[in-house]
Formats: structure tokens, C-alpha cells, sequence
């Protein structure tokens, strides 16, 4: 069987969160398997747990506290 992955993107409030969630419900329904990959490192509540999350490695809350940025500031250097 082909594998396919689905890249979710966009602005807060646009419906990721909402749309991964029935996403993942229609596959598990349909009997397939799907892994869910957080990029997010802002993220903080998930329908359901992420099989791999960026914020095991590296949290915006930490780089803000440690490196002394806001918000925006902080998303960068995560990005980067």
C-alpha cells in the first residue's frame, strides 16, 4: 500500500487543530494507520498526543525564559 503524508499550515485560528483531529479520527475509523508530528514548538493542547513533538527538543516558553525574547522573537530562533 502507497504511503501519503498531508503538511497542515496556516495562521492561528485557521482550523489545523480542528482539521488533524477529524483527520485522524477518519483514518483510525477506516482502519489505517497515521502518525501525527508536531512542528509546532508554541503548541500546547492536542486532541490527540503527537507521535513525535518538536517541543521534545526545543520549547518557545524555554527560549523565551533563557534567551530573554517575547513571542515573536522566540518562534524565530525555534524556526531557525
Amino acid at each position: 500500500m502507497s504511503k501519503f503524508g498531508t503538511i497542515v499550515m496556516g495562521p492561528a485560528g485557521a482550523g489545523k487543530t480542528t482539521f488533524c483531529t477529524a483527520l485522524i479520527q477518519h483514518l483510525q475509523h477506516s482502519k489505517r494507520s497515521c502518525f501525527y508530528v508536531n512542528l509546532d514548538p508554541a503548541a500546547e493542547e492536542f486532541a490527540y498526543e503527537p507521535d513525535l513533538d518538536i517541543k521534545e527538543l526545543i520549547s518557545l516558553e524555554d527560549v523565551m525564559e533563557e534567551m530573554s525574547l517575547g513571542p515573536n522573537g522566540g518562534l524565530i530562533y525555534c524556526f531557525e
